[in-house]
């Protein structure tokens, strides 16, 4: 996945508006960066499970308190959960969690088709999912270390049924305290937690 850093629009918006209201004067105001995490450029493919001749529909994922929204989450040595200042993801982590596991599975090839929640169209499976951990956790080391958990259950639409339920992980340390480095690392615990998506899915008992 590659990072990329954008300028806050609402940020931009404000200086600019200053800026024509007072002749020129700068706001002191720091810019707020955003963070987008994308796609690999390549996903394995389901390997030796067949890929399941059926639709999948994916669910808007539930999240753990202080888990969600567009804040960037750390967690101190003491436990206490705070968000990284001048810095947010460029979405709410539930919406970007969605559309790169939608992104997983299509590339995977592991059902017929794969949609998002409000898709008009028929399904006979859903994928809920659950972002337990998605924060950075600081500890001995100067650097923190990126986790990210994901509660996984799949379930059939036809009699409501739980096809099977796991848990996806990864955790990265960063190179550095820097918050390039450190969303570098999100980015490799996110690609870890979501390699093992279609092929626990394809491998689910029917």
């Amino acid at each position: 996945m590659k990072r990329r850093a954008m300028p806050g629009i609402a940020t931009l918006a404000a200086a600019l508006a200053l800026g024509a209201c007072s002749g020129g004067l700068r706001s002191n105001a720091p810019t707020v960066q955003a963070w987008r995490l994308d796609p690999p450029a390549a996903t394995a493919p389901v390997g030796d499970a067949a890929p399941v001749a059926a639709t999948l529909r994916v669910l808007w994922p539930l999240a753990a308190p202080g888990i969600d929204g567009d804040r960037i989450a750390l967690l101190r040595s003491d436990r206490t959960l705070d968000y990284y200042a001048a810095n947010r993801w460029s979405a709410r982590v539930t919406e970007m969690v969605r559309a790169l596991a939608l992104d997983t599975l299509r590339a995977a090839g592991a059902y017929r088709v794969v949609q998002p929640e409000d898709a008009p169209f028929s399904y006979d499976e859903t994928l809920q999912i659950e972002v337990r951990d998605f924060q950075a956790e600081y500890g001995v080391a100067a650097a923190p270390l990126a986790r990210v958990t994901l509660v996984c259950t799949l379930g059939r639409r036809s009699d409501r049924a739980v096809l099977a339920s796991f848990t996806l992980e990864g955790s990265v340390p960063a190179a550095d305290n820097r918050m390039r480095a450190i969303v570098a690392a999100f980015d490799a615990a996110l690609d870890a937690a979501l390699a093992g998506l279609p092929q626990r899915l394809a491998a689910a008992p029917r």
